[in-house]
């Protein structure tokens, strides 16, 4: 066998392997029913029984279909009109503007549920404060501690989702399209509603799908503005069920198993009907992309993204930077009682057993963010090349096994890892949450790379190996060389989505595995709101770190869709 076969075997059988068998084994799982002492276990439709029965998991599936619809409209109209004013208007500064706007993508939703908890919580919420003492607001002007609160901070730290859906095709279509239209008398809003949004509503109907399904896998946002005040959701309810000293993993796998039917079921819709469609948007003539020109409401457009980036980026991390100064946090700012004691406490080793859970989490973290971002681009490397350079059935297997993870929260994945590996020596292990983060994300460094790799001929890897060289000689001196920007993009964006990953943390973390997401759900769970602004302010420098870097490194078109 030559060195290319075998490492297409070998690469296919860890693929098939890590994202195959913890789904058969989850959904094996669903059908096995514990019995009242909690020890032996029947096959039976027990488990499945109980999420129409039980008190609360119906309420909570209702809850979860809410919250994605509404956080969907929201992420959808915020995403879009964001994308246009960007791509298609002569908005002033749009170009400074974007990169701020796609700053939620890569922060952590339960960091921001955080923040907006301290802005607007009905007692001590900084806004609410400051309307009762500057405005005379009697009782509160704000809440987001309910199922509205959990649709608004999903809504706007997904918005970019649907922005980079969107905005690569509103910069790539022909003007010519929108002047036709508007000769013939069709007005700026006529045109847009007519023209222009119709030509991407692939993008858009991808998008808020993408949306969609990402909002019902969200752990961290209902588990603080939701679960708490009675806003249970599939998942806060997957965690409660499956974790802790009576869980049930099997009642889990089922309402896993339900939660991911409905996600794979709109992730094949999106690549079945949605992703191939297409209309010509791009002709063969030649055109530099113009701009609407916006007259006098370019500013109000300008003000228009100025109030997102406001709202989604600015306000939160001035809210945690202020309530993580204070001692303990009553809503009221005293300048003469701010330190740096909370950032101390989280980001040195402390004895407090839930401080040295958070503190203890920051340095795994970075380990299986820089070890799994690394391996997960080996592995698609690897797998790009064999779905891009290599003809048959292998390629198409190896391509559909990339989309799988993508429809599947992580939530549900890290189930089917928890479930496989329970009994492994891997269990309570680093070794077990690089195996969930890996499975999960590693789509996401080969769609990266394969953007990259489509656009090289296959001609200098044809001529390399006529010239004699084996196959790792071309991989190493040629193909990877000129790979080298989808490499460092992927790689940074995998190192990202590492650092903040709560769903498959939570559900697979021991004592002593925690990661900084968790040290973050630990003192939210047992500590006082300063000293867990602290370290979601920690973790929201060191992402921010990593955004700059991305941006440096990768460019503006780097995630556009």
């Amino acid at each position: 066998m030559t060195q290319e076969s075998i490492t297409t075997v070998i690469v296919s059988l860890i693929v098939g392997v890590a994202v195959v068998l913890p789904l058969m084994t989850l959904f094996v799982s669903s059908f096995l029913v514990l019995d009242d002492q909690g020890f032996d276990t029947t096959w039976g439709l027990e488990n499945y029984r109980i999420l129409f029965t039980d008190r609360i998991i119906p309420k909570a599936f209702l809850n979860t279909l809410i919250i994605s619809s509404g956080s969907t409209v929201l992420a959808t109209f915020l995403g879009v009109s964001l994308a246009w004013i960007n791509a298609r208007t002569n908005c002033p500064l749009r170009d400074y503007l974007e990169p701020y706007n796609l700053i939620p993508f890569f922060l952590s939703p339960f960091v921001g549920a955080i923040a907006w908890h301290n802005l607007a919580e009905p007692q001590t919420g900084i806004l609410n404060v400051w309307a009762r003492n500057y405005l005379g607001v009697e009782g509160h002007l704000l809440n987001v501690d309910n199922i509205y609160g959990v649709i608004w901070v999903t809504g706007i730290f997904f918005a970019p989702l649907v922005y980079l859906f969107v905005v690569g095709s509103l910069r790539r279509m022909d003007p010519s399209l929108e002047d036709s239209a508007r000769t013939t008398g069709a007005g700026l809003l006529r045109t847009t509603l007519t023209i222009t949004l119709p030509l991407v509503m692939p993008g858009i109907l991808s998008g808020a799908i993408i949306v969609f399904v990402t909002s019902a896998g969200e752990f961290g946002v209902p588990f603080k503005l939701g679960a708490p005040y009675g806003w249970e959701t599939l998942t806060t309810q997957i965690f409660s069920k499956a974790v802790g000293d009576d869980a049930n993993h099997y009642l889990g796998s089922a309402m896993s198993m339900a939660l991911g039917a409905i996600t794979v079921f709109l992730i094949w819709i999106q690549q079945r009907y949605i992703a191939p469609r297409s209309f010509t948007t791009v002709t063969g003539k030649g055109f530099r992309p113009n701009v609407l020109d916006l007259g006098r409401w370019k500013w109000l457009a300008f003000g228009y993204n100025l109030t997102f980036i406001f709202i989604a980026v600015v306000l939160p991390i001035f809210c945690l930077i202020v309530v993580s100064l204070h001692p303990v946090w009553t809503g009221e700012i005293l300048l003469d009682d701010m330190s740096f004691d909370n950032y101390r406490k989280t980001l040195f080793f402390w004895e407090e057993s839930s401080i040295k859970s958070a503190t203890n989490g920051i340095i795994n973290s970075f380990i299986l963010a820089f070890s799994g971002a690394t391996i997960a681009m080996i592995l698609s490397l690897v797998v790009s090349h064999m779905i891009h350079r290599t003809k048959g059935m292998g390629s198409k297997l190896l391509n559909f096994l990339c989309v799988v993870p993508i429809g599947f929260p992580g939530i549900v994945l890290a189930m089917g890892v928890l479930v496989t590996y329970i009994q492994t020596p891997i269990y309570a292990t680093l070794w077990i949450l690089l195996l969930g983060y890996i499975t999960r994300f590693f789509p996401y460094g080969q769609r990266n790379i394969s953007a990259v790799m489509l656009a090289i001929s296959e001609e200098l890897d044809q001529s390399s190996r006529m010239a004699g060289a084996t196959w790792f000689t071309t991989m190493r001196r040629i193909t990877i060389p000129l790979l080298k920007p989808g490499i460092f993009a992927g790689w940074l964006l995998l190192f990202i989505i590492f650092l903040r990953e709560l769903s498959i943390s939570i559900i697979l973390y021991s004592t002593g595995t925690e990661t900084l997401s968790v040290g973050v759900y630990y003192l939210s769970n047992y500590e006082n709101e300063a000293l867990t602004s602290a370290l979601s302010m920690a973790q929201t420098v060191a992402l921010l770190v990593c955004i700059f870097a991305f941006r440096r490194i990768a460019g503006r078109e780097a995630l556009t869709v």
